[in-house]
């Protein structure tokens, strides 16, 4: 996990943590491991406590200091995540990644199609009236669609 990753996540943290609960995190390395347990349980729920108490004290509080993405950006939540996961899930989220590449491929070839049809109206290059187009007719309808539709459309056959 990179630095802007882990400041995610710290900026999450610190928010809804105390310097009691950070002395406490810091005690629980001290202690004998049979002890450690009911240290990590009362920890968390005092984060826990604390968490629903500043929510009840400002309803309206916003978490605007956490960092905030421009936009939803599919293939960088993967990679970010990523290191996160156990080995099944990121094979998982390789394959969906290689799906959504896959996808996002597609669509700028159909958008190529569909301009290539748009510059030669007649058909000039991929076949003439009446003939077969290779297929055209069924890819440029395939051009407008988004991800989700082309995703309902495979898993569907």
């Amino acid at each position: 996990m990179d630095e802007k990753e882990l400041g995610k996540v710290e900026a999450f943290d610190t928010l809804f943590t105390t310097n009691r609960m950070k002395m406490l995190k810091i005690l629980l390395t001290y202690l004998a491991p049979s002890s450690q347990k009911n240290l990590a349980i009362y920890i968390k729920l005092m984060e826990l406590q604390y968490t629903i108490s500043f929510f009840q004290k400002y309803p309206f509080a916003s978490l605007s200091n956490l960092p905030h993405e421009d936009s939803f950006d599919t293939m960088k939540l993967c990679d970010e995540i990523l290191p996160l996961c156990a080995p099944a899930e990121q094979e998982k989220i390789k394959q969906m990644r290689a799906m959504y590449q896959s996808f996002e491929n597609m669509q700028e070839m159909m958008q190529m199609i569909q301009m290539m049809q748009e510059m030669f109206p007649e058909g000039a290059p991929f076949g003439g009236d009446g003939e077969d187009n290779g297929g055209m007719d069924f890819l440029s309808g395939l051009a407008g669609m988004d991800f989700s539709q082309l995703a309902n459309l495979f898993q569907n056959k």
